[in-house]
């Protein structure tokens, strides 16, 4: 069955490249965001339904009010001005597509086609020399779109009136002008170790989730180890625990670092089952250990391009 190139849904569209010589396959997930620019003046918890926003020409014209984070506290905000918000959307884009890029790598199973595996002619599409093994790069687009009815993810954004240090908790609605830089964080349970996250970058794997309205909890990607900390007494959603409880768990873009996981695969994983119609077999490896060989080249794409080059009449070396 050939490989389907796009797909177009509601949560995320994804776009899968073929490899060419020289160049490896790609799985592209394509997130329409609309970034909206906060009223600081309207009182209400952001979220799906109505937002209130307001771009002003000059600093003089800004005005200021009281906006909550995710956990109900209180932050002095400014109105952005129309130069401002379109150099923090250009960054937010840069940043984004920066910490989730370059990390994740998917390999197609061994397996021959009627053993649940990819037809020859498929599998070759992830083959993009003969000592390279066949893979896919996986890779986050985020496109802006001026309006929140063309678009998979509505965040709204703030201007805190002074420095916080990163106090606000932001969440999936919400997003401040701290959020685009990199965040140090600790934990007691691990004092010799600190993790780095940028908040956006974390806030924009929340939408990568489900098919769903947006007042539907399902629809987004719970934190990294939402599902374990579920399971212990007198849990609340967006507890600590649920950031990560070792710390490699702790390390991942869904908990308080910037790796990007098998958890926050799943995406990719998803999509590229529905690209290739192959349901099983896909290895998620990290980039860094992909170029350190930990993927050898199969029997399989040894045997496949061999074959070609005897049908081709190539000599064999």
């Amino acid at each position: 069955m050939a490989l389907r190139r796009t797909i177009k849904q509601d949560n995320f569209d994804s776009v899968l490249d073929p490899a060419q010589s020289g160049r490896p396959a790609k799985l592209t997930i394509r997130l329409k965001v609309h970034l909206f620019p906060r009223d600081p003046r309207a009182h209400y918890h952001a979220g799906p339904g109505n937002h209130i926003g307001l771009l002003s020409r000059t600093v003089k014209e800004t005005v200021t009010g009281w906006v909550d984070d995710a956990n109900h506290n209180l932050f002095q905000c400014r109105s952005w001005t129309e130069a401002e918000f379109n150099a923090f959307k250009i960054r937010f884009k840069q940043i984004v597509e920066t910490v989730w890029n370059n990390q994740l790598i998917l390999v197609p199973p061994d397996n021959a086609p009627d053993a649940g595996g990819l037809s020859d002619q498929d599998y070759l599409q992830f083959v993009s020399g003969a000592q390279v093994p066949a893979h896919a790069q996986c890779a986050l687009d985020v496109e802006l779109m001026p309006h929140a009815h063309s678009s998979h993810a509505i965040i709204e954004a703030v201007r805190l009136l002074n420095r916080e240090n990163y106090a606000f908790r932001s969440y999936q609605h919400l997003i401040t002008n701290e959020d685009l830089e990199f965040q140090s964080r600790r934990d007691y349970r691990w004092p010799s170790l600190s993790f780095y996250q940028v908040a956006a970058a974390h806030e924009v794997g929340h939408w990568l989730g489900g098919l769903g309205p947006d007042t539907d909890p399902s629809r987004y990607l719970p934190h990294i180890d939402a599902e374990y900390c579920s399971k212990l007494p007198g849990h609340q959603n967006g507890d600590s625990c649920e950031y990560g409880h070792t710390p490699s768990k702790k390390a991942g873009m869904m908990g308080d670092g910037s790796l990007v996981t098998e958890y926050e695969a799943q995406p990719w994983l998803y999509r590229m089952i529905r690209h290739t119609h192959v349901l099983l077999g896909w290895t998620m490896v990290h980039r860094v250990n992909f170029a350190k060989g930990a993927v050898p080249v199969s029997a399989r794409q040894q045997s496949l391009l061999n074959g070609n080059r005897a049908a081709a009449g190539v000599r064999r070396p």
